[in-house]
């Protein structure tokens, strides 16, 4: 977590659901961050989403498909509020090519965004401010 005065950014590397992982680390860490998002303070989650759904979960190794992002999104909307949730900037990161299973990623976040989340995708040299 990045704090700058009283604004937040939650980086996360390569994050495993906690479906898969047979852990609760992404539950407390929800638990924690809810009321920086219902204060409006936590401006962006950094969280990476390597492979399309399709990818077998016994081969993700700590990586996150759209469909168990959006699982983890929907856990976190549960605490924060569907509202508080809405337009939260979620910069997905670690998309692994080719480019081909990039752009099916991209569709399957699109499609599987119920939560009318803001989603962001890096640009190399692009200066992102939240």
């Amino acid at each position: 977590m990045v704090k700058n005065n009283a604004a937040y950014l939650l980086y996360l590397g390569d994050t495993g659901s906690d479906e898969i992982e047979k852990s609760s680390n992404l539950q407390k860490l929800w638990q924690a961050v809810s009321p920086l998002i219902k204060s409006k303070q936590l401006k962006a989650i950094m969280v990476e989403v390597s492979f399309p759904d399709e990818h077998p979960d016994k081969l993700l190794f700590g990586h996150l498909t759209p469909r168990l992002l959006m699982a983890e999104m929907n856990k976190l909307a549960q605490l924060s509020g569907k509202d508080a949730i809405k337009n939260l900037n979620i910069v997905i990161t670690h998309l692994k090519p080719p480019a081909a299973s990039i752009a099916k990623i991209k569709q399957q976040l699109a499609a599987e965004n119920k939560l009318g989340l803001h989603l962001v995708y890096l640009v190399q040299g692009k200066m992102m401010q939240f």
